[in-house]
């Protein structure tokens, strides 16, 4: 069965001497950066419930043009409101699958040799992360090293998100080798959290004990700021439909460039305004496509830095939230937008197949199924007709279901529920 995880005894032993944890996450992002910041925000909740955590993440990576490390050195160290951060010196990252694979590799090489961290206590437990499965793999064994139990927490399924989204063929060696990797994981972790609230149905037929996987969803380090932070600041007299995130082929924007197509060819979209933060490598195609398209009421904006977002997600009077209709997303979803847009208090369109939506769940928005531009379009015409007291009721659902589930404190208690209760191995 799956463990849902409780708050019992998390923070028991907090006034004895902390427990270290070492968070092996080659995807790893500071705050001042744009990007998922779960481990930041899990860590502080981790080290104030008797933990103490040291991310280790790779210096470059390609989804950040940041060097963490300098110049001639092979690693570095920085502390952020009481969390470590070690990074590993690693080559530059493209997008290009080869060059991502090498950067994964010998962040994963140096991970092995503890560069830098073999002064560093001993660590109690060792943490690894999808999706990328080799650097999980150097966590594995750190952990046997260092007879320390070793948690495996799933964030995507890899390799079938490469599959199914990426469109890479089951065949290619890569993706061979991956799938070897995931079922080699599931076997030996002493235990797994997984994001995904259906993610068991696939983890225990590779592998994985079902007696031993917890589902701690994403949150949001926003959630429970004050929410006078997050009243609108934008006095655009337009509606304002926002996205902020990724702009790659997971988020298919181009249907919501489809649907703002539809609704400009039906005069809908004079009092519409979309806009579109983030960055990625479809980003220039989707520009591409507005300009030919001529929807001029959409507007192409650079990504903010966590710390930032929530001053800039204030600015929408809702949000859109689109994936395509892979059966992986049976599974679940773990979108960070997702979380924050819950926490801003705003309205969401959610594009979405599969059982689990917490926009629905919330009733904080419209649900749509996943590749229907004309159901989009219609959502996107029946928000903008929504009168605003029905969407501030939205938006306060949503907000109250963000706290209830989704705070990065209470998800932080669930992850060091789980860290008291493994039994360290033989």
């Amino acid at each position: 069965m799956l463990a849902m995880g409780t708050d019992r005894g998390a923070s028991e032993d907090a006034s004895a001497q902390p427990r270290h944890v070492w968070i092996i996450n080659h995807f790893a992002l500071t705050p001042d950066q744009a990007g998922g910041t779960r481990h930041f925000e899990l860590s502080k909740a981790l080290n104030e419930n008797g933990f103490q955590v040291t991310i280790i993440g790779a210096g470059q990576q390609h989804i950040s043009d940041r060097n963490h490390v300098p110049t001639g050195q092979k690693w570095a160290k920085e502390e952020i409101e009481g969390v470590s951060f070690h990074w590993m010196k690693t080559p530059s990252a493209s997008a290009r699958i080869i060059r991502r694979v090498w950067n994964n590799v010998v962040f994963a090489a140096r991970t092995l040799c503890r560069q830098g961290l073999k002064a560093q206590p001993k660590p109690d437990y060792v943490v690894g992360t999808s999706p990328d499965l080799i650097s999980a793999l150097s966590a594995y064994v750190v952990a046997q090293r260092m007879k320390v139990p070793f948690v495996l927490e799933i964030r995507d399924i890899w390799p079938l998100s490469a599959v199914q989204i990426g469109q890479f063929s089951t065949y290619h060696p890569y993706i061979v080798l991956l799938g070897f990797l995931e079922r080699f994981l599931y076997r030996n972790a002493d235990w797994i959290v997984t994001l995904l609230p259906n993610a068991h149905r696939h983890i225990v037929p590779n592998g994985g004990n079902a007696e031993k996987i917890t589902w701690i969803p994403n949150g949001s380090g926003i959630a429970s700021r004050p929410i006078a932070e997050c009243q609108a600041q934008c006095e655009n007299e337009k509606f304002t439909l926002m996205y902020a995130g990724t702009h790659g082929n997971a988020n298919n924007l181009e249907s919501l460039l489809r649907a703002a197509r539809i609704l400009k060819d039906r005069g809908l979209a004079e009092n519409l305004a979309i806009r579109l933060i983030g960055n990625g490598p479809s980003k220039e195609n989707l520009k591409t496509m507005a300009e030919e398209w001529a929807l001029d009421f959409i507007t192409f904006e650079p990504a903010v830095s966590k710390v930032m977002v929530q001053q800039r997600l204030s600015e929408a009077d809702a949000f859109c939230l689109i994936f395509h209709g892979h059966e992986i997303y049976n599974f679940g979803v773990s979108a960070n937008k997702l979380y924050d847009y819950l926490s801003v208090g705003r309205p969401i369109i959610l594009a979405l197949n599969g059982e689990y939506n917490p926009v629905a769940d919330a009733r904080a928005g419209i649900s749509v199924l996943a590749d229907d531009d004309q159901a989009l379009a219609d959502a996107i015409a029946e928000m903008t007709r929504t009168p605003e007291d029905e969407r501030q009721a939205m938006g306060k659902r949503a907000r109250a279901y963000a706290l209830k589930h989704h705070s990065m404190e209470g998800l932080g208690r669930k992850f060091a529920n789980v860290l008291n209760n493994i039994q360290p191995p033989n």
